[in-house]
């Protein structure tokens, strides 16, 4: 029997059209080369069942947070630690990007990923350092959009230089945005692309605005630096991504004195190796022919006109050209400051709450605007215990006037049960059914508020991917995602529990399976459909009749692409 098994398997190798096993794919596609075994006279054959959910946790050595691990793909997303109320939740996908927020290795793998809000993954992405992966529309269609490069350290920490993917809903990639900016570096490092990682947003004209950092020198003697002093000069460009041109470019140098940093200058901006980072932006999107511009060191954000002038600003302590805040809607909150730079702002960074993140604008009409950030509200260092980071949305009154009192803070957001203290990074997004989704970027915990209370007290869903101090997504999203991956589903047969042979299956990125279809037969070329079985998260199990397999994945009813054939 085992002769002839093995004489018909190497006949089918020859002649028949289909690829035994799967083939290496794209770096997008994620799968990995497997070489089918031959039939094994050990293992018995089983019923072909319901199917299950087939993923398994692996308790990280060291620091290592645990993650998951598969048979048909070398993937190792984190394990979610969820904490939910099962009060609704908006409908959607997580978009995370996890990678070690300090020199200890404290993820398995670090790749941007798409997940359930149960903790199933959806799509693993190639390995490398990842921010802002999310869903943005390009030419009418739906796409996602990330960041990789280089994340710099040391005088230039901080900061990156890479490039910005485009990828259609089959994870083929579309565009790949590598502008050459003329950037000045600290040590006139040369990179291949110099898109910062802060920012990298579509906008509703098909343009890419993306953020840099230029080693720039200036006069610092208003702020007790020299003369000759060194700082880095924020830029943000308007992109064609087709072509990669500049449609516009900002600095913030020409609009911005650095007398408005609040950020110390300490032994900074004495030489061109260590730039003062005065400004440091975060974030920016349009708004209309306008932009909406965030800088975390000056404590403001910014309405720019469409040629780059500042219409007005609001400053998170004193509200800048709206007046007063209210008690609740203080973005920065310090004892005292003063304009000595030195040996004052350094005790000022200590004491203050300060340092927001992602701007973003809602509700936009000719006499109000709503206003949202991932509010810091920290300078002490990661999980410090004492300012709560917060999610606050400030509703302005237009046009702005610096005696008005009637902004009104909409959304103070914090989770009473779990006090969060993060003092960079960060992201806050408004659902599609109201709730409000925040990623806590250097600390590793994702939330899901309902819109029942202001303040927080209606928390839905928590999920946590990593240790504090030691993991980190710049940003977190939830939003709706439909996807039909390029790539064939993967297979794989092994020897399962009490000698039995079991299937696996997947199919990296695909978001709307309902069910597998199974086919067996003595050959690839005779298969026959054995059943269906359900769609029980990324990789499914089934149990396997015959010497040789094939799984198809079903969805809207009709079957849509089905894997390579495995004999077993």
């Amino acid at each position: 029997m085992l002769i002839f098994l093995a004489a018909s398997f190497l006949a089918i190798l020859a002649e028949a059209p289909t690829t035994i096993g799967f083939q290496k794919q794209s770096k997008f596609s994620g799968r990995e080369a497997f070489t089918p075994a031959l039939p094994n006279p050990n293992v018995k054959f089983c019923p072909l069942g319901r199917g299950r959910e087939s993923s398994r946790v692996v308790n990280g050595t060291g620091s290592i947070w645990p993650y998951q691990a598969f048979r048909t793909a070398t993937f190792n997303p984190p394990q979610l630690q969820i904490t939910a109320n099962g009060k609704h939740l908006a409908p959607g996908l997580l978009f995370l990007t996890p990678t070690d927020f300090t020199s200890v290795n404290a993820t398995q793998d670090q790749a941007p990923l798409i997940m359930t809000d149960a903790g199933q993954l959806v799509w693993n992405g190639p390995n490398l350092d990842a921010t802002n992966l999310r869903v943005a529309s390009y030419k009418g269609k739906s796409i996602l959009t990330f960041w990789s490069g280089l994340s710099t350290a040391g005088a230039n920490v901080g900061h990156g230089y890479g490039n910005v993917t485009f990828l259609d809903s089959s994870y083929t990639e579309i565009l790949t945005v590598c502008p050459k900016l003329g950037l000045v570096t600290p040590d006139n490092t040369s990179y291949p692309c110099e898109i910062d990682f802060h920012e990298s947003y579509v906008t509703d004209r098909d343009t890419l605005l993306v953020t840099a950092y230029n080693a720039t020198p200036t006069d610092l003697t208003s702020i007790g630096g020299p003369k000759n002093g060194w700082i880095f000069d924020c830029l943000f460009f308007e992109i064609n991504p087709t072509d990669g041109s500049i449609l516009f470019r900002w600095s913030a140098l020409d609009h911005v004195p650095v007398g408005v940093s609040k950020f110390p200058l300490r032994n900074t901006g004495r030489s061109q190796s260590q730039p003062f980072d005065y400004f440091h932006i975060n974030s920016v999107v349009n708004i209309g022919d306008n932009y909406l511009l965030n800088s975390r060191h000056a404590w403001t954000t910014y309405l720019l006109s469409a040629t780059g002038d500042i219409i007005w600003s609001i400053q998170g302590d004193t509200g800048g050209d709206f007046g007063p805040l209210p008690p609740n809607g203080h973005f920065v909150s310090i004892s005292w400051y003063s304009k000595d730079h030195t040996t004052t702002m350094l005790m000022a960074h200590s004491t203050s709450k300060a340092w927001q993140h992602n701007a973003r604008a809602y509700n936009v009409t000719n006499s109000s605007i709503s206003l949202s950030w991932f509010n810091n509200n920290n300078a002490l260092g990661v999980d410090n215990g004492t300012h709560i980071t917060t999610g606050l949305e400030l509703l302005l009154s237009l046009p702005p006037s610096n005696t008005s009192t009637t902004t009104r803070a909409l959304k103070y957001l914090s989770d009473p049960s779990e006090p969060i203290y993060a003092d960079s990074q960060g992201s806050l997004t408004f659902l599609s059914n109201g709730n409000i989704f925040m990623g806590y970027g250097e600390i590793a915990v994702v939330k899901e508020y309902g819109p029942d209370s202001p303040s927080g007290a209606d928390v839905r869903w928590t999920a946590r991917f990593g240790a504090n101090d030691l993991v980190q997504s710049y940003r977190g999203f939830k939003s709706e995602w439909h996807a039909t991956p390029k790539s064939r589903p993967s297979l794989v047969v092994e020897k399962g529990a009490k000698g039995c042979a079991k299937g696996y299956v997947s199919w990296n990125g695909a978001t709307d399976v309902e069910a597998w279809v199974v086919y067996e037969g003595t050959s690839a070329t005779r298969l026959e459909e054995v059943g269906r079985i359900g769609f029980k998260g990324f990789e499914t199990e089934f149990g396997v009749g015959k010497e040789f397999v094939q799984a198809a994945a079903v969805v809207g009813g009709k079957i849509i692409r089905k894997s390579d054939v495995v004999s077993w």
